[in-house]
């Protein structure tokens, strides 16, 4: 099976929001994520496999920074690279666009995406108490050089 990575497109919506609903529990809605295919900030990436989208990651560009959105990678898919091909054309898209840090926030109890920011170069720099729930802090992590 090939899978291929490509930038979000606004068919692609319902695709996203399905990879969403199986890998969150705080999900966005299908409107906001159609609403990000226009917004002129917002940056995503598809992984596709067979027709399929089976993972994404997306950004906003604010000035020349990338605040990370949301990464997610469908459970089947995991620890087989996907998701570093999605954080690598991230990165890729967020210098060619003139950025020089990437930023987000994950939750504090989510280790498995914690290892896979620190694996690549991200650093603890804060956390943001009850960011996503009572009792469910956020750690804020930075990279700075994209390269």
């Amino acid at each position: 099976m090939m899978i291929s990575y490509r930038l979000m497109q606004a068919r692609d919506v319902p695709g996203v929001f399905k990879v969403d609903q199986a890998c969150f529990i705080h999900n966005w809605s299908q409107d906001s994520y159609e609403a990000e295919t226009k917004n002129i900030l917002s940056n995503y990436i598809v992984a596709e496999a067979d027709g399929e989208i089976i993972g994404f990651g997306g950004f906003w560009q604010v000035i020349d920074e990338a605040h990370i959105t949301n990464i997610a990678v469908l459970k089947e898919y995991r620890q087989t690279g996907v998701g570093q091909k999605i954080i690598n054309a991230m990165l890729a898209l967020a210098l060619a666009k003139g950025c020089v840090g990437m930023t987000l926030e994950v939750r504090g109890d989510n280790q498995p995406a914690i290892n896979f920011y620190l694996k690549n170069k991200f650093t603890r720099q804060g956390r943001r108490k009850d960011y996503y729930g009572a009792g469910l802090d956020a750690i804020i992590m930075w990279r700075y050089g994209l390269e």
